[in-house]
């Protein structure tokens, strides 16, 4: 099974009834606000740019990345928010 999205919440706010997620393709076309992933043997692209929000409920677990994954996601998310 290939996962089509990552969640890019913080795990302290799993009682909010959405999470923000980020659709992950393969072969997709790296920018400055996007990011790899690798997941078992595969390599995707986070698209960062279509973030949103979406219910709890219509997500199935797959598993956590590792910080260092985690925190290129979040940065290239970030880039994208106006200060």
């Amino acid at each position: 099974m290939s996962p089509n999205v990552v969640g890019i919440q913080n795990p302290a706010l799993e009682m909010l009834p959405t999470v923000l997620v980020c659709p992950i393709k393969e072969g997709e076309a790296m920018t400055n606000i996007r990011t790899a992933l690798d997941w078992q043997g595969k390599r995707y692209t986070v698209l960062c740019e279509l973030a949103r929000p979406i219910n709890r409920k219509a997500l199935k677990y797959v598993g956590e990345l590792d910080p260092e994954t985690s925190e290129r996601i979040i940065d290239a998310f970030v880039k994208l928010i106006a200060f």
